[in-house]
């Protein structure tokens, strides 16, 4: 009497076993009857009203994949820029009043602009401002201690 493998039950491992091997044919998928896929095929164009959520989701979930490639390139590529000191920000130096005549900040108004704007207040400071370097600007406790 043959004594079973440790494979014998497996339908993986076929070792020692006798009979007919299985074939494993790749059925067709069923072609989904849908509405929306036959006039798909028809037209070739989507009608999203009669569209499944599923295919809904996917062609939402795909174009913003592809939405945002282009925004992240943009401003990765602007990051690396400002980082290596290639590219500084634009800051607002000064403002149209009545007419057409145009009144210039001084230093001190272009970094009360600054201070007050979001970006500030989101992330701090921009040390890579043309004028507003670490080097040049002194830190608020050091202009409280010389008053």
């Amino acid at each position: 009497m043959k004594k079973p493998g440790k494979f014998a039950n497996s339908p993986f491992h076929r070792e020692g076993r006798t009979g007919e091997k299985a074939s494993l044919q790749p059925q067709n998928p069923q072609s989904p009857k849908d509405e929306f896929f036959s006039e798909l095929v028809k037209t070739g164009r989507p009608n999203w009203k009669k569209a499944p959520s599923a295919v809904k989701q996917r062609y939402n979930g795909i174009f913003m994949i592809l939405f945002s490639i282009p925004i992240m390139a943009l401003s990765g590529w602007e990051l690396y820029r400002r980082m290596e000191g290639k590219s500084t920000k634009k800051v607002q130096e000064g403002e149209i009043i009545q007419g057409k005549e145009v009144r210039k900040f001084d230093e001190a108004e272009k970094w009360q602009r600054e201070k007050n704007s979001l970006l500030f207040k989101i992330f701090g400071r921009d040390f890579f401002l043309d004028g507003f370097t670490s080097k040049t600007m002194e830190s608020e406790t050091h202009k409280d201690q010389k008053k």
